[in-house]
């Protein structure tokens, strides 16, 4: 893994750092795109510290998605909570369809031979369902028996309510399509520039280029990721599928190793989130007169 290590350009860690905080400063953005669609007077400033918490958090809590409840949560103490959560969603089920969608193309015009039929197949499948249950979740006609039957299961009536007022919060987003389209643009920005700098940075450990591999990888990597709340940031998950993807590419081990170093180095770009927090505590406090 030295050889390999030393094989690394000079650009390697800066792409990495710029690769990563870039990608955390847009993924904020577009959270507070959501946001001031029904809150027009939110805070930008208070918008982003609490991203940056959520991500701090990130690194302890299971699954990337982890610092979505943290910032929302945070977001929520003094903001209508069915936006707050309701803009969540939508962020995040935004970025699943745009994963899907690239390793959908990036699957579609790989050599047919590469990979087994059933990988194709799955993955076209799973596309297909999150869509349908997009869809279904924005139709109150096909929701309307679900949610009578969950009230006469349901005992406790005010957890259906806040459901409920988060369900609202949510399907008021298909009258802002313009918002919708900002930001679905701005998360096609922010999983082509993590599959891009990752791609650029493949060929700098290995000298070889592989851009479609990376599209249909990468994304399958992060959903699976995403889905399975065992280790904070998916940290073990991520590296055996990614093991599996350097082997899948006939890379070498010393290679992967190089490649999941500079992925520590990732997460641990996630203290930055800690600045936020630490000004707060600092901070000296108003006194009421």
């Amino acid at each position: 893994m030295v050889h390999a290590a030393i094989a690394l350009p000079w650009w390697g860690i800066p792409l990495v750092v710029f690769g990563v905080v870039t990608s955390m400063f847009l993924q904020g953005i577009r959270w507070w795109l959501l946001l001031k669609a029904f809150i027009p007077a939110i805070s930008f400033s208070k918008v982003m510290t609490s991203h940056f918490a959520g991500i701090f958090y990130s690194i302890a809590l299971p699954t990337s998605a982890a610092g979505d409840f943290v910032r929302t949560f945070l977001i929520a103490k003094e903001n209508d909570y069915s936006v707050a959560w309701g803009a969540t969603w939508i962020s995040r089920i935004l970025g699943l369809v745009v994963l899907l969608i690239f390793s959908t193309v990036g699957l579609f015009f790989m050599n047919k031979n590469a990979l087994p039929q059933s990988v194709f197949i799955s993955v076209l499948m799973v596309f297909f369902l999150l869509v349908l249950c997009i869809v279904v979740s924005f139709s109150k006609k096909i929701t309307r028996p679900v949610r009578k039957a969950l009230r006469q299961w349901v005992p406790f009536i005010k957890v259906l309510e806040v459901i409920e007022n988060i369900r609202s919060g949510i399907y008021q987003y298909r009258y802002k399509k313009r918002n919708l389209l900002t930001v679905f643009l701005v998360t096609v920005l922010v999983q082509l520039l993590l599959v891009g700098y990752t791609c650029v940075l493949i060929m700098g450990i290995t000298g070889k280029f592989f851009p479609l591999e990376c599209l249909t990888f990468l994304p399958l990597i992060e959903i699976v990721c995403m889905s399975i709340p065992l280790t904070p940031n998916g940290l073990g998950v991520r590296e055996l599928l990614n093991a599996v993807m350097f082997t899948q590419l006939g890379l070498t081990k010393e290679q992967l190793g190089v490649y999941i170093m500079l992925g520590f180095l990732s997460i641990s770009l996630k203290l930055v989130g800690g600045i936020p927090i630490l000004f707060g505590l600092f901070k000296p406090k108003k006194i009421p007169s």
